[in-house]
């Protein structure tokens, strides 16, 4: 997580041991087979490696991506229905095809990421279906972003997330190296979806001062760097060759400091229903509003 996700692992500072044990654990789950896929030589290679885990999940095999979850009560592993849907959005990227909408955007975040979102309620005891509809919604916003800001990495990778009804049918050479008229299309559709994103972190941002104790400020400390990470993403032009966006250290302070002074003197409210319509395209997938 370190290495890998400097956005959680400062937030993971504001857990209890236990907690912060358990969330690295399972980050540690999703990354490794998150790298099977980006990391394998060849997709053919990729997809074998994970129907190996998947035949050994589903016949609960030893595995040494499931031995990562060892150190935390079996009752928190992740279930299921969210391991399948998972690791078909992993599955997915081994047989890569453009989105052709938002519709399809939003699924594929779901299953990458907000599924995720719902293993972590697991991890905080988390058990109102109507409080995890608002994890499904962190899980997306944050996905989103991710999207918004691996575009050059993801091209090299014959990947392109951005939905064609957005920019129009690129090939990933033409987005790896765009033209004048491909950057002005960049530029709006990541403005576009930045802007989707900040309408599913403040869905989310209604229920997390209803997390257990000692779980809000981390997660309010996740969620209010991630959304920066988009902000910051508005302001800078897609390019060739594009360097990955991160929040730097004064600023990781700044707003750590703004978060904390504000979670300890916010006082609750009646949380507000969520909002089906965010979840219009997922409805029939484990965990949704429906």
């Amino acid at each position: 997580m370190r290495k890998h996700g400097k956005t959680f692992y400062w937030a993971s500072f504001f857990l209890d041991s236990a907690k912060m044990q358990a969330i690295y654990s399972i980050y540690s789950f999703c990354r490794k087979i998150d790298d099977m896929v980006d990391e394998a030589k060849n997709l053919k290679i990729a997809k074998k490696k994970l129907l190996i885990f998947m035949d050994a999940w589903s016949k609960e095999r030893s595995h040494p991506v499931i031995s990562v979850l060892n150190n935390i009560p079996k009752e928190n592993w992740p279930n299921q229905k969210l391991v399948k849907m998972f690791l078909n959005g992993q599955m997915s990227d081994i047989k890569f095809t453009s989105f052709k909408s938002e519709k399809a955007l939003i699924i594929y975040c779901y299953q990458v990421a907000g599924t995720v979102g719902l293993m972590v309620c697991d991890i905080f005891g988390v058990k109102d279906k109507k409080m995890r509809y608002f994890a499904i919604d962190l899980g997306i916003a944050m996905q989103l972003v991710n999207i918004s800001r691996d575009i050059y990495e993801d091209s090299l990778r014959n990947r392109i997330y951005l939905p064609e009804n957005l920019i129009g049918k690129y090939s990933s050479k033409e987005i790896a190296n765009p033209k004048k008229e491909a950057t002005i299309k960049i530029d709006l559709a990541r403005k576009k979806i930045i802007n989707l994103a900040n309408i599913y972190f403040y869905s989310a941002s209604q229920a997390i001062d209803y997390l257990p104790r000692g779980a809000g400020l981390a997660v309010k400390l996740a969620s209010a760097l991630y959304q920066q990470i988009g902000n910051q993403l508005i302001r800078t032009q897609y390019q060739y060759k594009e360097k990955r966006c991160y929040v730097n250290t004064f600023s990781k302070v700044l707003i750590t400091l703004k978060i904390i002074t504000k979670f300890f003197v916010t006082f609750k409210v009646k949380l507000k229903p969520h909002n089906k319509n965010l979840h219009k395209y997922i409805t029939n997938l484990p965990g949704s509003h429906f």
